[in-house]
């Protein structure tokens, strides 16, 4: 009866050890719920310093390095695309301000080089801004995944030790 007693508490000690080492502290641990870049718990933002701690254990693995370069590449992707939709806007007006200023200059016999200069300046920007819209879009695409997968695998967790009922065994979803 005594080592039938010693044998359990050997095993609960070693079992323990086990979980200390193993343990992600999914148990207590709050979700996530990434929006674009920015990280919420329980709709609280929070900035991107305490949302990297939050990824500085993910199953044994230090992540918030991670974390804030696929951060950083969904943001140089949002400002591709918005930087090269505003950049061909500006190119199109530009390149339409050439033609009715070039019409006109025609209609009254005058020289219109000035309008040549900013037509080419015009197609310039609208190419450039094209381009760059067109960067943009799998830039985000693909660093919003990353941080998708981040999330999920910070929600998704299995935890092994104490908790406040005692010994437990957690899978968070």
């Amino acid at each position: 009866m005594k080592r039938n007693i010693l044998l359990l508490f050997l095993a609960f000690i070693g079992m323990s050890a086990m979980a200390q080492e193993f343990s992600t502290d999914a148990i207590g641990k709050m979700p996530i719920e990434i929006r674009g870049s920015k990280v919420y718990m329980e709709d609280y933002q929070l900035d991107k310093y305490t949302a990297a701690t939050c990824f500085s254990s993910i199953n044994g693995v230090d992540r918030s390095s991670d974390y804030l370069k696929y951060r950083k590449g969904y943001k140089v992707g949002a400002g591709l695309l918005i930087g090269g939709a505003s950049l061909s806007v500006v190119g199109f007006g530009t390149t339409l301000a050439a033609f009715v200023s070039a019409f006109e200059s025609s209609l009254v016999g005058e020289n219109y080089d000035v309008e040549d200069v900013l037509l080419g300046v015009g197609v310039v920007s609208m190419v450039t801004g094209s381009l760059c819209f067109l960067a943009g879009i799998p830039t985000i695409c693909v660093y919003k995944a990353k941080l998708n997968r981040l999330e999920k695998k910070y929600n998704t967790s299995l935890s092994i030790g104490a908790s406040p009922a005692g010994f437990s065994m957690a899978i968070n979803f």
